[in-house]
């Protein structure tokens, strides 16, 4: 089977980044995909760099540019599937689908997000009905699906979990393992602060949470008073971001702070971290409260639904009502002075992933939808008669008449 994901996201977050990971891994296992973002993207650089086949479309675009873009770039018979995630690229998907009179349609609804149909949307329903992807619900509780869609379906997150060794290596390294922890705790406490062993905070944020990501930062710096090993390591996509970084300085821990960005070994970006904050929205709060999990690493969050859907308080981290960084540093102070808990936090993280939240099922809903969508689409683009004629009528006038020729809008949002 052939899948195309398109995007039309620029930073390599939320659903770029879902279906980047999906692509390569439906590659392994014998699928032919692509995924497709604007040209020059950081999506597209970061895709590159951990070998997926990338499809590059005009950065400054509209809907049949980019169909065509596709179509030049793919197979002449086209692919099976396109799953996109917005309506901007599910109208361009559906101009290239009608085009090759082959392909079925996937639209993703984002975690703890609702489907949202402007004209763009409701114009693609029209011409080639979507299969709509939820998260979680199908669809959320107090949202009901648009009239006239097909039957929507559910694929969960997921996160690959690292294995043990890597999962439990603070414990390995800082000695929480050994019958005499409680000694060596005391001794730590005594010992003069260039001995201190080093302890990471993890911070997980992206450019649209950056207000919150920086309460993160004074917490680290209200942390460092106190703590002189601390350290702060920022993923996300808020890693790249200038204000952070002066900020730091300002408070005086820029040497203590780690701009990672988005790793391409989570694993060895994870290894000794003791705790990790998430502080972001939709699939990116989703994919950060996983990514710590499947690491053995304690959650710090705001209480959002989507932490609260990860993250049981008090068992797999903890979640905060009120991110003020005097009641964020004083969360993570405890956090960090009680090894036992934090420890057992990790643990109960990493086994919920595991057990609830596996890679391997995310990537068997993703099979699904595939396929689901390619019957569906085998037999809806078996042209009936009257189709082009009323998409020449509406090309004429009408309300989205004025779409002939491209968008007129220059590819604005």
């Amino acid at each position: 089977m052939r899948a195309l994901f398109l995007s039309g996201m620029t930073a390599y977050e939320g659903s770029a980044r879902i279906f980047e990971t999906v692509a390569r891994a439906l590659g392994v296992r014998g699928y032919e995909t692509w995924f497709a973002v604007p040209a020059e993207s950081e999506a597209a650089r970061c895709a590159a760099a951990r070998g997926a086949r990338v499809v590059l479309i005009p950065e400054r675009r509209n809907a049949r540019a980019d169909a065509r873009a596709l179509r030049e770039q793919l197979p002449r018979d086209f692919v099976d599937v396109v799953f996109t995630d917005d309506e901007r690229v599910q109208l361009a998907a559906t101009f290239a689908v009608r085009g090759a009179k082959r392909g079925g349609i996937v639209r993703r609804v984002p975690a703890g997000g609702a489907l949202v149909q402007g004209w763009r949307g409701r114009r693609a329903e029209r011409l080639v009905p979507a299969r709509h992807l939820y998260t979680s619900e199908s669809p959320p509780t107090g949202y009901a699906a648009p009239s006239g869609t097909l039957s929507p379906m559910r694929a969960e997150l997921g996160a690959e979990v690292a294995p043990l060794a890597d999962a439990a290596s603070e414990s390995a390294t800082d000695g929480s393992g050994d019958s005499n922890s409680g000694v060596r705790d005391m001794a730590e406490r005594d010992a003069p602060a260039a001995q201190a062993p080093p302890v990471t905070l993890a911070c997980v944020a992206t450019r649209a949470s950056l207000r919150r990501a920086t309460n993160v930062v004074r917490a680290a710096a209200l942390l460092a008073q106190r703590h002189t090993a601390l350290r702060l390591r920022v993923f996300g996509s808020v890693a790249h971001d200038e204000e952070m970084k002066l900020l730091a300085a300002a408070l005086g821990i820029a040497r203590r702070v780690e701009w990672v960005g988005y790793p391409l070994d989570w694993r060895a970006a994870m290894r000794d971290v003791a705790a990790g904050w998430v502080v972001a929205d939709g699939d990116d709060a989703a994919m950060g409260a996983l990514d710590l999990m499947a690491h053995g690493v304690a959650v710090l969050a705001e209480r959002t639904s989507v932490a609260a859907r990860y993250v049981s308080h008090g068992i797999q981290g903890t979640l905060m009502a009120t991110p003020d960084p005097p009641l964020m540093a004083a969360e993570t102070a405890i956090l960090l002075s009680d090894r036992a808990r934090r420890m057992a936090m990790g643990a109960a993280g990493r086994s919920r992933v595991e057990r609830e939240f596996p890679l391997r099922d995310m990537l068997s809903a993703f099979e699904h939808a595939a396929r689901s969508a390619r019957e569906r689409g085998s037999e809806r683009l078996s042209e009936r008669p009257g189709d082009r004629g009323s998409e020449r009528r509406g090309a004429r006038g009408g309300k989205e008449g004025w779409l002939r020729g491209g968008e007129r809008d220059g590819g604005r949002p």
